[in-house]
């Protein structure tokens, strides 16, 4: 398997304080050094794409993916960083019915299939995301070989869509992790002023995942004098992949 590091990352899109905290997510990937990198909100624009900018210098090839159209025409939607370039690519869009646009990014890299997704977020709207999840375990199913999903879910573990989705492919966090794993939490200053309890929403899943260790990263504030600053209001995943082994031949 060609992927043995994955990280996944919401980074905030134009949150507060990007320039500040973009420096921070380029620290935490270059302390990381991950093979494949899916990135969550990002903005691009006509000259800047913040994916562009958090890869810039650090060795990775970067692949985009829009979902939505901003306002003054800039599109957010998702990214891929690889160290390995990406041969193919495709951008399917997800079922939405009657909300914002949502996309996921399907990548070859290496012998490895990569999907980086963002699903719908609006917590009553689990009957979207159950679509949504149909709709990204067919497309797993269509490919060959190992497959990598790094996506912001938007739903807890313990939810129909999660439950359902990991019945069908293994949760990094599950095999490899320890404690709640919350990604979406009060301890992140950021996160905190939405005033919703602490989940886990963000994910490392694959098709093979043999065994696997996973931990929380982005999760260290900067000081400053205007007082500590996150690198995201998410903290991201990060986990070691060991591929399966292979039976043992008579």
């Amino acid at each position: 398997m060609d992927v043995q590091r994955a990280v996944t990352l919401n980074i905030w899109g134009r949150g507060t304080a990007w320039r500040r905290r973009r420096p921070l997510i380029r620290a935490e990937l270059a302390r990381l050094a991950p093979d494949v990198v899916g990135l969550q909100e990002v903005w691009r624009g006509r000259t800047r794409c913040q994916a562009e900018q958090i890869a810039d210098g650090l060795g990775h090839h970067v692949t985009y993916a829009p979902a939505r159209s901003g306002p003054t025409g800039a599109t957010q939607g998702n990214a891929l960083l690889s160290r390995l370039p990406v041969t193919r690519y495709e951008v399917l869009a997800l079922p939405t019915p009657g909300v914002e646009p949502r996309s996921v990014l399907c990548a070859e890299v290496g012998s490895a299939t990569v999907l980086v997704t963002h699903l719908t977020w609006e917590w009553e709207h689990t009957h979207i995301r159950q679509q949504q999840v149909r709709f990204l375990a067919d497309l797993v199913a269509r490919q060959s070989g190992d497959v990598v999903l790094l996506g912001d879910l938007n739903a807890a573990p313990d939810t129909p869509e999660i439950q359902w989705l990991t019945g069908r492919m293994r949760d990094a966090w599950a095999l490899g992790g320890e404690g709640a794993g919350h990604t979406f939490a009060p301890s992140n200053g950021h996160a905190r002023k939405d005033r919703e309890p602490a989940r886990r929403i963000d994910y490392v899943l694959g098709n093979q995942l043999a065994s696997v260790r996973a931990e929380l990263a982005f999760t260290e504030p900067h000081r400053t004098w205007r007082g500590r600053l996150w690198p995201s209001d998410h903290y991201g995943v990060v986990c070691d992949v060991a591929p399966p082994t292979p039976p043992a031949q008579d």
